[in-house]
């Protein structure tokens, strides 16, 4: 038996659109940090594709190392997308000293700019925290759905993601 055209045309159709559902991930910390860089990106910086993501236990600092160059100006932003979690970053040099010149910490993301005066590796921490109250989610964070048991229940470990920009 043949299929016409349009029925193979849909068929085929069909079945590349699914595979592209099946596929699809978003990272919303990833996507926090890079919803901070918005202001500074229409300042003139440019946000690179490296990022950093994962899953961190509540005020357990994380490092990343990177290497900055002198004369570049950067920024690092970072997010967690848990309800009611905070998220800081700082950077520092390979003794241990801050460098960073400005920051902001606004809930769910927040961000550190550094000069390095010279070209070398740095540390960048992260600290996700989280001070559970009360039994899961709020009425409105739980939305016009009843939950699901063990969905929206804090599981002990936070996500977290980073992105930077220079210029």
């Amino acid at each position: 038996m043949r299929l016409s055209v349009p029925i193979q045309t849909f068929a085929l159709g069909s079945v590349l659109s699914i595979g592209g559902l099946v596929y699809g991930f978003v990272n919303e910390a990833i996507s926090l940090a890079l919803e901070a860089a918005t202001p500074y990106v229409e300042q003139g910086f440019e946000v690179r594709e490296d990022n950093w993501s994962g899953e961190v236990e509540p005020g357990k600092p994380l490092l990343v190392r990177h290497q900055l160059f002198r004369g570049n100006e950067y920024w690092f932003w970072a997010g967690t997308s848990w309800p009611g979690a905070t998220i800081k970053v700082d950077i520092f040099d390979a003794q241990g000293n801050a460098i960073g010149l400005e920051s902001f910490a606004k809930g769910s993301f927040a961000g550190v700019r550094a000069l390095p005066q010279k070209t070398a590796t740095y540390f960048i921490r992260v600290v996700a925290e989280y001070e559970k109250k009360g039994e899961g989610l709020t009425a409105k964070e739980k939305g016009a759905n009843e939950p699901v048991e063990g969905v929206g229940e804090f599981s002990g470990s936070l996500d977290w993601g980073l992105v930077y920009g220079y210029r």
